[in-house]
This record gives structure tokens, sequence and C-alpha cells, in this order.
């Protein structure tokens, strides 16, 4: 009698299991692992943001709430020179990379002779570490070229890294009908310029105007490619190093690092915006 009582809650056991595993569909699971690593991406950003506006500093539990520590920010004079000389980086860069990428973009819509091999040549400028292409760029540049060490010395060092972004964000974006769109207008007379003007570029401009943002992005918070092209002319992310590497981390630089994330976060948001709604 109880070897019969044990079968069947042995029984009742397994038939919950299994009813609970059918419960749970692979949806769920995918779910809660994309809830997990979304935790342990965005915790740290979190973070920041959170003791960026605690009085207490690296202390924990918060003692206050202040806003302080971005006063005191936009007070260290060093750091804001950093920034704008980050932004006035990125501006050029975005300018530059944008031009370039829309060219290729726009001829990679056809065939032509080594195509392939151009592609691979913009994807390495994404997959070489940063800090051995900023040693090759320092070596060829400043002891071969014998340029001098400077804020824009490192433009051609940034393009490089944003141009690969931007061809790729437009090769997406683009209208999938753009095509058919310009061989209408060439069938009914269009010469080269007016389809470019009338066709193209308003069809392409918002995401255009995407790739852009994510150059400026790319550039303003890249570091490792240009440290040793920039001599004493800090860049944002560099002037946090120094700082950082010198002390422990101080809350300005969670006031900093709080600003740069909601900025380039908003950015980013609106430049995804942009490709989407060209793309539907």
């Amino acid at each position: 009698m109880s070897t019969q009582t044990g079968r069947s809650g042995e029984q009742r056991n397994q038939s919950a299991l299994a009813s609970f595993v059918e419960r749970i569909s692979m949806k769920h699971i995918l779910a809660v692992y994309t809830a997990l690593i979304a935790l342990y991406i965005y915790l740290p950003i979190l973070s920041v943001i959170g003791f960026s506006f605690n009085s207490g500093g690296l202390t924990f539990p918060f003692l206050e709430f202040t806003t302080s520590w971005y006063s005191e920010l936009l007070a260290t004079q060093s750091m804001v020179s950093a920034v704008y000389r980050s932004l006035q980086l990125a501006i050029v860069v975005m300018i530059i990379t944008t031009v370039l990428a829309t060219m290729a973009a726009l001829a990679y819509r056809y065939d032509f002779w080594g195509q392939r091999g151009l592609l691979f040549l913009f994807i390495l400028g994404i997959i070489t570490p940063g800090i051995t292409y900023g040693v090759g760029a320092t070596l060829f540049l400043n002891e071969l070229l014998g340029l001098e060490k400077g804020l824009w010395l490192a433009t051609p060092v940034h393009v490089v890294w944003t141009l690969p972004f931007a061809v790729i964000v437009l090769l997406a974006g683009f209208p999938p009908n753009l095509a058919e769109n310009e061989e209408a207008a060439r069938v009914m007379g269009a010469d080269n310029i007016t389809v470019f003007r009338e066709i193209i570029l308003p069809q392409i401009a918002p995401t255009v105007l995407g790739a852009a943002v994510f150059a400026f992005t790319l550039s303003y918070n890249e570091a490792t490619r240009s440290l040793l092209l920039l001599g004493g002319s800090n860049t944002m992310p560099l002037e946090v190093f120094s700082i950082a590497s010198a002390t422990r981390a101080t809350p300005v630089l969670f006031a900093l690092g709080s600003v740069t994330t909601i900025a380039s976060t908003i950015l980013l948001a609106f430049a995804g915006f942009l490709v989407f709604s060209a793309r539907n």
C-alpha cells in the first residue's frame, strides 16, 4: 500500500512538473534572458546617474538628493575645455564621415569591381583593436610624416572608426523602392543632378541625418584610437581617464557620465527613429 502511495505521489510530482514546463514557453524564457542581460548592461549606467545626485558622493546608502556635483562640473575649467574639444572634433568628423559614407553607400547600390574587398576594408576599421590602430597611426603620422601632435591630427583616425558604422546605417536605412523611383525619373527625362536633388536626396535625408548622429556620438566618446595623437589637447574621454587614474572616481565624473549617457541615448534614439522611419 505504501509503495502504491509513493508511486502515486511521484506521478503527481511528475505531472505537476510537466504542466509547469508546458506553461513556460520559449517566449517567456527569452524575455527573462533579455531582462537579465539588460539589467547587467544598464545597472552600472543607472548607478552612475544615481550617485551623481548623492550629496555623500560614493557613500551608500544615499545621504540626500543634490545637484551640486553638476554645478561643480560646470565650474571645472579643464573638464569644460575637454568637452568643448570633443565637440569640435566630433562635429568635423561627423561632416567628413557623412559625406564619405553617403557617397560609398550610394555607390554600393551598383555592382563594381572590388566591391567585396572594399567592404572588408570598411569592416577592418571596426574590428581592429583601438589601441593597436592608435599605435600604428602615431608611428605613421608622427614618426614617418613628422606631423605635430594635436587635436585635428586625430580627425582621420576617428573617421576610419566612424565611417564603416555610417555606411552600414545608410545601407540598412535606404528605402527599398529608391532604385525604382530613380529609374522612373530617368525614364521621364530627368538628368543625373535632377534625379539626385529631387528623388534620391529627399528619400535618403532622414537616414543620412541618422548616420551623422551615429558618427558624432562615436567620435565624441572615442579615446583609445586618438590617445597617442592628441598631445596635450585632452578630449573628454581622456580627461576622464586622467582624473580617474590619478585619484579615485569622483562624483563630478559621475555627473559628467550622467550627462553624456543621457545625451548619447537621446541622440542614438533619434538616429534610430530616423533610420527606421526612412525604411517605412
